[in-house]
């Protein structure tokens, strides 16, 4: 039986975000994530950062709660298509409000913020009038999904500091909205840092990290909490399986990784 370490102080009045992600709830002593908590859900290609998020979304609007999936990559189709060939119908949340999917250009999302790439300080006192993202009217996710943070950075490589104002004030934007974010990031395949410029882990409220191990029996999957604000939570590396339903942790099957 795996124990639980306290790192902060548990609120008795938490209320508790369940994914009903098979396996990954025990990993809480609460039962899953405290909501309106900002999680990075970090790690390399191919280790399912993507799938988990959006095996959320569609576990919550299952069960009626509406979930937003910003990426800024892949366009709504080709995320559409990725559900579909798990089984979850998810054009009908689409069509019935449940579910959106936005499609935004990074370089446009700071383009509209800073005016242009130049970061003067003119430009960076305006930003903080222009919200991060556009959530319509009406509208409130239990959940916002970001996929992913690496694009922003990739598109801000010139003016790093454009991206740090974005990142604090989308953090602060997520914090206002109440809703449960989950920000995925690229990373090496076994890290050491999980961010790209280090102030993601310090705004977030919890890390997530997903792992694809070279094993002497072959490749296994892994995800470890490495940290979450207000929750109790197993500190272990666990195996991870990605089956045709879907991601499945085994919680009692721990994966020791050498740095």
């Amino acid at each position: 039986m795996n124990e639980f370490e306290l790192s902060h102080q548990v609120n008795e009045d938490l209320q508790i975000l369940k994914t009903n992600i098979p396996g990954f709830d025990t990993l809480f002593s609460d039962g899953g994530i405290p909501k309106g908590n900002s999680v990075m859900i970090a790690g390399g290609p191919g280790t399912g950062k993507s799938l988990f998020c959006r095996q959320i979304c569609y576990n919550l609007i299952q069960a009626g709660k509406p979930c937003m999936y910003v990426s800024f990559e892949e366009n709504s189709d080709r995320i559409i298509r990725s559900m579909n060939a798990f089984g979850w119908d998810v054009q009908r949340y689409i069509d019935s409000g449940l579910l959106l999917i936005q499609k935004i250009n990074p370089l446009d999302i700071l383009r509209i913020k800073f005016g242009s790439l130049g970061g003067s300080g003119s430009a960076q006192e305006l930003s903080y009038k222009i919200k991060p993202l556009v959530i319509p009217k009406d509208f409130h996710p239990e959940v916002i999904v970001v996929d992913s943070l690496s694009a922003i950075i990739a598109a801000s490589t010139t003016k790093e500091k454009n991206y740090r104002v974005y990142l604090q004030q989308l953090f602060s934007f997520f914090e206002e909205t109440d809703a449960t974010s989950l920000l995925i990031t690229e990373t090496d395949p076994l890290p050491k840092r999980f961010s790209e410029s280090g102030i993601e882990e310090f705004l977030a409220d919890g890390i997530i990290v997903l792992y694809n191990i070279q094993m002497e029996e072959g490749r296994k999957n892994a995800i470890e909490v490495l940290k979450m604000r207000y929750a109790k939570h197993v500190k272990q590396i666990v195996e991870l399986e990605i089956t045709s339903q879907g991601l499945q942790i085994q919680a009692d099957k721990q994966i020791h990784i050498s740095f």
